[in-house]
Order: structure tokens, then sequence, then C-alpha cells
């Protein structure tokens, strides 16, 4: 999740389509395109600027509801402009397509796991890696170092989250400033993070 306001200006986003193996969006305001995965403009009058990435989450409504109940939900308007596809059939699209094929990217198809395999992909102090999901809810806890940061990052099963903290000198956890570990398919962070290392893969 990236903060909406760009040199002062605060932008709207909409899909505009796969690009890297990954989605792409343009802001209404300047027609700027930008890369979901990294936050990047890369075309248009903003091209180059970086959106600022504030973290986010992934869990199920029942979970954020309890933590949050007097939380705001944004829902997407239901009548496209005349002509184009609903926002439903758009978002059913995106996922059948990206959870089933293959999409072109700039880097060598990496097939140290598969392809549509769900990591939890983690950047500290200029070094990536990923965490298998698989190697998550089996463990449920895993304590690593990362860019020189002792981290502990785990799976919340029951609501479906992941979570990841810095941890202490004495051993604790850091919980009031989470880690932005990012929850998405191995050929998409092996994209845009071509030297991650894999946690348990001799890293």
């Amino acid at each position: 999740m990236y903060a909406a306001t760009v040199n002062g200006q605060r932008l709207t986003f909409e899909v505009l389509g796969v690009w890297r193996r990954n989605l792409i969006m343009q802001d209404r305001e300047t027609g700027t395109i930008w890369q979901q995965a990294t936050g990047e403009a890369l075309h248009g009058p903003l091209k180059g600027a970086q959106l600022e990435l504030i973290g986010g989450e992934q869990t199920t409504w029942h979970d954020w509801v309890r933590r949050h109940p007097q939380t705001a939900v944004s829902i997407e308007p239901t009548n496209p402009p005349q002509g184009l596809l609903s926002f439903q059939q758009l978002e059913f699209l995106l996922e059948k397509f990206t959870g089933s094929y293959k999409t072109p990217g700039l880097n060598r198809n990496d097939t140290r796991l598969p392809s549509h395999e769900e990591v939890g992909g983690l950047l500290l102090n200029g070094e990536a890696r990923a965490y298998p999901l698989t190697h998550l809810k089996n463990a449920k806890l895993i304590p690593d170092t990362l860019g020189g940061v002792l981290v502990t990052v785990f799976y919340d099963a029951p609501n479906d989250r992941l979570h990841a903290y810095r941890q202490t000198e004495d051993g604790r956890l850091d919980t009031t400033q989470p880690l932005p570990i990012q929850r998405q398919f191995w050929l998409g962070w092996s994209e845009f993070h071509p030297q991650t290392t894999i946690f348990g893969q001799n890293h």
C-alpha cells in the first residue's frame, strides 16, 4: 500500500493492466502510469517519481472489523464508463489471468520455486528474501537476519495474515513498527528482486 500524495498532489488510481507480471495503474489527475510492485512512475508527467510505501496487510474481513470496528469501507462504483467492462468483470479477469498464466517479464523465469507459489517478500537495507507460505504455515514463526537486522516473520493462520517485525536487543519484537512484508506470487517477487534469496535454501 502506498501513500496517495506525490509532491503535495493527491492522486486517484485506477487499474490499467499487467506489465512485468504485475499490475500497473494510472492516476486520473496526471495520466501517469505506475508499477504496483515498486511504486515507480513508468510513463507520463511524473515519470521517475516514487510512491511512498506505507505498508498494509491482507487478512479476513472478520479479523479486520474485530480490530477496527469503526473502519470505513470503500466500495467501487457499479456503473463503469460506457463500453468498458465492469469493475467486477475486470477484477475477475485479472485474478484468473495472473493466477493461471505467466505474463512476460524483463528478468529470466526463476525456477527456484513454482511460479505461482505464494511468498512473503521482505526487503531490508537492500537485501531481499522470500519466505514461502508453505514453510511459514508449517513453522508458524521464523527468526532470521536480513540486511544486518534481526527480524521475526510469522503466519497467523486463523486470520490468514503475515507479520514481520524487528527484534529488539533483548529479544522482544518491536510491534510498534511492523515491517512491510509483501505477499505475492513468486514470479512477481523474483521479477522485481532477481537477487532475492529464499528462506531455507542456503541463504
